[in-house]
């Protein structure tokens, strides 16, 4: 388990962020970026994307430097306990990005699929699956995602086309009416759904072409904002903005009301769950992995089972937590904004710094003698 020999390419790496970032972000950020700045949220999209590749950049940085893998690169620039500390950093994001995200996929299964379903059999089949997928190793994953990616990706397009029939230009005025505060919450909550892009730094040893892995990422970034800009355009067309800052999943909710010629499927929308439910459940997968990964080597174990067992459980925790306790969720969106998002930054910042500190002393040793 994550020790295979396979490695992935950059096409497959595209894809899994892909998969990884759209399902999320169009799902929540429409209704988020309606009800923060009206039409002004594709203003929002441009200027996250713009951090995002700010992000990309800096982590494109600190993966030049890296020799076998991240753990061992924070250790050797910033020393054994910050590197630990900044471990356990990434440790409890990608986990309670995890419960959160498993929540959140449950729920989707349990309002458009099974409304008699009970959470904790539905979060446990996931738990499952997800804690099979990554025994699978990344190699694995990414073959099953490069199949569903195109089995997904073609029919969203096409109901998508379908919908800008129904569009009314006239709902996406006013625009530049929103303030600057506005647009700086719609674009931290831009650059929020793009942090999962981080585990590029832990993939170098499973990559086929490291070096070209941020160039990939910034390929599926581009996509992804691409998509969203497309999706919001379209909703704030069809719904307008005062009703799309109170529907709770406004682009299942739209995928609902297409219509396709001849009528022969009038319940598209459950189809088109599947899009989504394969999107989240991949995040989902990814935090998984991601923290079973991270805490492995913390512990310096090269046996996963039960780290990975640990990983599951505490997701399952988190995620039974989001759904007893609404209040939860406001605590996790204020850790994602004041602690987790800055948090990578000053990481990748520090690392830098100290990598170059550590060069300049090197070469100022190496000219003294």
């Amino acid at each position: 388990m994550f020790a295979d020999n396979w490695k992935i390419s950059l096409r497959q790496i595209r894809r899994l962020f892909i998969m990884d970032i759209f399902g999320m972000s169009s799902l929540m950020l429409p209704g988020i970026l309606s009800s923060m700045t009206g039409a002004d949220g594709i203003f929002c999209l441009l200027i996250g994307a713009i951090a995002g590749a700010v992000l990309l950049w800096l982590v494109g940085a600190n993966l030049k430097h890296i020799k076998q893998d991240y753990y061992g690169y924070m250790k050797e620039t910033a020393g054994q306990l910050l590197g630990d500390i900044f471990m356990v950093f990434y440790f409890l994001y990608f986990v309670s990005l995890c419960g959160y995200v498993l929540n959140q996929v449950t729920m989707l299964i349990l309002t458009w699929l099974l409304p008699e379903g009970s959470w904790t059999g539905v979060s446990i089949l996931l738990l499952l699956l997800g804690v099979y997928g990554s025994m699978r190793g990344i190699e694995g994953r990414a073959r099953v995602y490069e199949i569903i990616f195109w089995f997904l990706g073609i029919p969203l397009l096409v109901m998508l086309f379908f919908a800008i029939q129904e569009v009314n230009t006239s709902y996406w005025t006013p625009i530049v009416a929103s303030g600057g505060i506005q647009l700086f919450g719609g674009s931290t909550a831009v650059l929020i759904f793009l942090l999962p892009f981080t585990a590029l730094l832990f993939l170098k040893p499973f990559c086929k072409k490291p070096e070209k892995m941020v160039s990939s990422a910034g390929n599926a970034l581009f996509t992804v904002i691409f998509l969203n800009m497309l999706i919001y355009l379209i909703l704030v067309g069809v719904f307008g903005q005062n009703t799309m800052g109170i529907l709770e999943r406004p682009i299942i909710t739209l995928m609902g009301m297409v219509n396709l010629p001849g009528g022969f499927f009038t319940r598209q929308d459950v189809l088109m769950t599947a899009v989504w439910f394969f999107t989240l459940f991949a995040l989902f997968n990814t935090g998984i992995f991601q923290g079973t990964l991270i805490l492995k080597e913390l512990c310096q174990q090269s046996e996963n089972r039960w780290i990975l067992v640990a990983v599951a459980t505490a997701a399952f925790f988190i995620g039974k937590g989001f759904y007893q306790y609404s209040f939860l969720t406001e605590v996790f969106e204020i850790y994602q904004s004041q602690v987790a998002l800055p948090g990578m930054f000053f990481i990748l910042v520090v690392l830098l710094f100290l990598h170059w500190m550590k060069t300049s002393r090197n070469v100022q040793r190496g000219g003294n003698t």
